[in-house]
């Protein structure tokens, strides 16, 4: 099923109130970054026919881990209906830590099911980032 991901982006976040003036030219054939002022920036990636949302949440320390493993092994428990599989990943790409979603179907369906599954990860995002602290 082939979605125009730029389209549905733009959709759902002018439906949610944004002000059409931040919204650059987006393009489907390359991730979409969404930067924001107080968390890290919020990607959207097409890989074949999947849609990816992520982010980059810290830089990659074993450290960080050590002392952050038992507050975000109590975020990844906690499911997201969103996700293909119900659970959030984490991986170390670049030198970085990175949140990981893949959406199900269902959420490209519509701008409000893309809406929702976005502001749900949005949610989760900033809760990601404040158990790293």
């Amino acid at each position: 099923m082939y979605v125009d991901i730029a389209a549905l982006v733009r959709e759902a976040l002018l439906d949610n109130g944004c002000d059409p003036s931040l919204l650059g030219n987006f393009d489907s054939h390359s991730t979409i970054a969404l930067d924001f002022n107080d968390i890290p920036s919020v990607y959207i990636s097409s890989s074949d026919d999947d849609i990816w949302l992520w982010s980059r949440i810290a830089e990659y320390q074993d450290t960080i881990l050590e002392q952050c493993s038992y507050n975000l092994l109590k975020e990844l428990l906690e499911g997201a209906e969103y996700i293909r599989g119900g659970h959030f990943s984490l991986a170390e790409n670049e030198s970085y830590l990175e949140l990981k979603a893949l959406l199900l179907p269902w959420c490209l369906e519509n701008k409000q099911n893309f809406a929702s599954a976005l502001s749900g990860f949005f949610e989760r995002l900033e809760r990601f980032t404040k158990a790293l602290r």
